[in-house]
């Protein structure tokens, strides 16, 4: 991911317009300024905010029971998951929905004629976010789907890799205990593929 360094730097100082610079975006706050100013509460010490977007999701098993229908919700994205909050209007509360990257299949972005929407495939289910600013959702599921990428090459490749250098190794060995490799030309071999763990 670029700019990771600003990213977690305006994270830390909870400086939300700037990430949204970051992304060539601009802020949107309308209907979300108290997400806004919690949201810093609710995000782990190491968690890097990444992309935000604001829209109406619809009342779920989480939401308080004096919400009702849908509600305007801030969706923050971050290297770790996507956190959802609503703070109720009248009161202090805040619902929350978190939802861990490795966890998630896919994010889309649709883009109408003056909205757009957001779209977080977790498999059993689909969680919308609707009424979003139409540039703001394609910003949004494109850092997603990278982070998705990124997360996944990490999990995959250290563990395949180290599991097939193993196993090239033990095939050297192999052939070196028949007499096709000297022991000169195993040891060169080994130590090519040590290097590349």
């Amino acid at each position: 991911m670029k700019n990771i360094e600003q990213y977690k730097a305006f994270t830390q100082q909870r400086n939300w317009a700037e990430i949204f610079k970051l992304n060539n975006l601009k802020i949107d706050s309308f209907g979300t300024k108290k997400e806004l100013k919690v949201l810093g509460d609710y995000l782990q010490e190491s968690e890097i905010v990444f992309a935000l977007v604001s829209g109406v999701m619809s009342q779920s098993e989480t939401s308080n029971d004096f919400d009702f229908g849908a509600n305007t919700w801030v969706a923050a994205l971050t290297n770790e998951r996507v956190l959802c909050l609503d703070h109720a209007m009248l009161t202090s509360s805040v619902d929350t929905q978190s939802i861990r990257l490795n966890r998630i299949q896919a994010v889309s972005a649709s883009q109408g004629w003056v909205l757009g929407k957001i779209t977080i495939d977790i498999g059993a289910r689909l969680i919308v976010i609707d009424n979003c600013v139409k540039s703001d959702v394609k910003t949004f599921a494109e850092l997603a789907n990278q982070l998705i990428r990124e997360k996944e090459e990490v999990t995959i490749s250290p563990s395949s890799a180290g599991i097939s250098i193993v196993d090239e190794i033990g095939k050297l060995s192999g052939l070196h205990s028949s007499g096709i490799l000297t022991d000169s030309e195993f040891s060169e071999a080994k130590a090519k593929l040590i290097a590349k763990l």
